[in-house]
C-alpha cells in the first residue's frame, strides 16, 4: 500500500503544518500560547469551566499532558484552577480575564491560516471532508479509542 494513498498520512501532515504555523502566527502576534493550548481555549471558549478529565476527553490528551498544559495556562495567566462546587474534590479548569480577552487576537490570527488551508475547496468538499474525518474519529473511538 502506497502511504499517499492512506488518509491518516494526510491527516498527520495537516496536524503537524497547522501546529507549527498556529504557534508561529501567534508568537508574531504577541501571544505565548500553542496550538495545543489554543485547542484547550476552544473549548472553554464555548464553555467556560470544565474538568481537565473532559477536556483530556475532547482533545484526545492523556490525563498526565492535559495537567501539563493546563499548569503551563495557569503560569501564564491564560487559566485558572477552581474546586467544583458540586464536588470540592475535583477542580474545573476556568477562563481568566486575560484568557477570556485573547480570544478576539487568536481567532484573528488564526483565521487566514484556516482560509489558506481552505483555499481551492469548495464549501461543499469541506463539509463533506468534516463528515469524512468525523466518521474516521467515532471508528477509532469505538475501538477503544478516544473522542
Amino acid at each position: 500500500m502506497e502511504f499517499e494513498t492512506i488518509p491518516l498520512y494526510w491527516v498527520n501532515r495537516l496536524s503537524a503544518l497547522a501546529r507549527r504555523d498556529l504557534g508561529q502566527r501567534f508568537r508574531a502576534g504577541g501571544h505565548d500560547v500553542s496550538a495545543e493550548e489554543w485547542a484547550i481555549l476552544m473549548l472553554l471558549w464555548r464553555e467556560d469551566a470544565q474538568s481537565p478529565g473532559a477536556m483530556s476527553k475532547r482533545t484526545v490528551r492523556d490525563p498526565t499532558t492535559m495537567t501539563r498544559l493546563v499548569d503551563a495556562m495557569v503560569r501564564k495567566g491564560l487559566v485558572e484552577r477552581r474546586a467544583d462546587a458540586a464536588d470540592r474534590r475535583r477542580s474545573l479548569v476556568c477562563l481568566t480575564p486575560r484568557g477570556r480577552a485573547a480570544q478576539g487576537d487568536l481567532v484573528a490570527l488564526a483565521t487566514p491560516l484556516i482560509e489558506t488551508a481552505l483555499r481551492g475547496i469548495s464549501p461543499e468538499d469541506a463539509e463533506l471532508t468534516v463528515r469524512v474525518l468525523s466518521r474516521m474519529v467515532a471508528n477509532l473511538a469505538g475501538q477503544g479509542g478516544e473522542t
